[in-house]
């Protein structure tokens, strides 16, 4: 069967402006503005829903940079650290690897993967001074790829100073997809 997500969310967006907008009272500012928000929110998201999966993938792939850079500080720090960043890493990759991962799975393995890395951080604060600034060093120069991910995505809301700084979303998700391959 053919997908219909994208022509649904069109016919809501239309609803909502041609039948519900209508109907609002305009001297309700709250009112207008949550339609508002709603219609902008949903156009959005009828521009990224065939991305969402790409990007959760981008995401997880750049987290498993930075926390494989972190892994041999990890262990000095203790072996219960470096051991729990190790298999953390272990079945990210694994997740990552597999090419039929739900959304949901790259979602999840994100979110416990980088679990972890907090807790690498925060347990790195009463490491040597020289462990604490490799870690620091690492996880800053790691960070720039999210930071880009994010700036990309959320570019049509118009929040970034300089959106001709920000890489093109399409050119983040083919270097995921060219990296996974």
């Amino acid at each position: 069967m053919m997908d219909h997500s994208e022509n649904t969310l069109r016919a809501a967006i239309k609803s909502l402006r041609d039948t519900v907008a209508p109907a609002v009272d305009p001297l309700d500012p709250q009112a207008v503005e949550q339609l508002r928000l709603t219609i902008d929110f949903l156009e959005f998201l009828r521009s990224r829903v065939y991305d969402i999966h790409a990007r959760q993938r981008y995401e997880l792939g750049r987290q498993m940079d930075i926390a494989q850079a972190l892994l041999d500080d990890a262990a000095l720090i203790s072996p219960d650290v470096g051991d729990r960043l190790t298999r953390a890493v272990s079945d990210a990759r694994s997740v990552h690897a597999d090419a039929d991962a739900h959304t949901q799975d790259l979602r999840a393995s994100s979110q416990k993967l980088w679990a972890v890395v907090r807790g690498v951080l925060r347990t790195a604060r009463q490491a040597p001074e020289d462990v604490r600034e490799r870690i620091s060093t690492r996880v800053i120069g790691g960070i720039e790829p999210l930071v880009e991910m994010e700036s990309a995505w959320y570019l049509p809301f118009g929040f970034e100073p300089d959106p001709g700084s920000v890489p093109q979303l399409e050119e983040l998700l083919d270097r995921a997809s060219s990296d996974a391959g």
